[in-house]
């Protein structure tokens, strides 16, 4: 995209109402179609039925790093496709290959990934029937 620059004498103010206009304009398509997108990847209810995925598979078929909490599973092009369990916990489905634009669409309940809501506890006293 190149840069175009008009030089007006500051007298004609009716051409500088017009190109101010014109890039007004500009301006705010640029800003809906920034926000568009921003919003697009921000949707949280996760529904991906326009994304092109190279595959579905089950969360079961990858491999589990317990050290990085990270599920990986081989893409064509030599890497891994990646996702973390956080993610996950956040309800994400998509896997993305650090290496090329692949995506892969994790099937799996996310109710085994709810984080723990710390509620569990231990009494620390015994209790004596009689």
């Amino acid at each position: 995209m190149t840069d175009t620059h008009t030089v007006v004498p500051v007298e004609d103010t009716a051409m500088l109402a017009t190109i101010s206009n014109e890039h007004s304009s500009k301006i705010k398509e640029t800003e809906s179609t920034v926000t568009a997108a921003k919003a697009t990847s921000a949707d949280t209810t996760n529904n991906y039925t326009d994304i092109n995925c190279y595959d579905e598979i089950e969360i079961e078929d990858m491999d589990y790093d317990e050290d990085e909490e990270k599920y990986t599973y081989p893409c064509p092009c030599g890497d891994r496709f990646e996702i973390t369990r956080i993610e996950l916990e956040s309800g994400e489905s998509i896997a993305k290959c650090p290496s090329c634009s692949l995506l892969l669409k994790i099937v799996y309940d996310p109710d085994d990934f709810m984080p723990d809501d710390g509620e569990d506890f231990e009494l620390d006293t015994a209790i004596v029937v009689s």
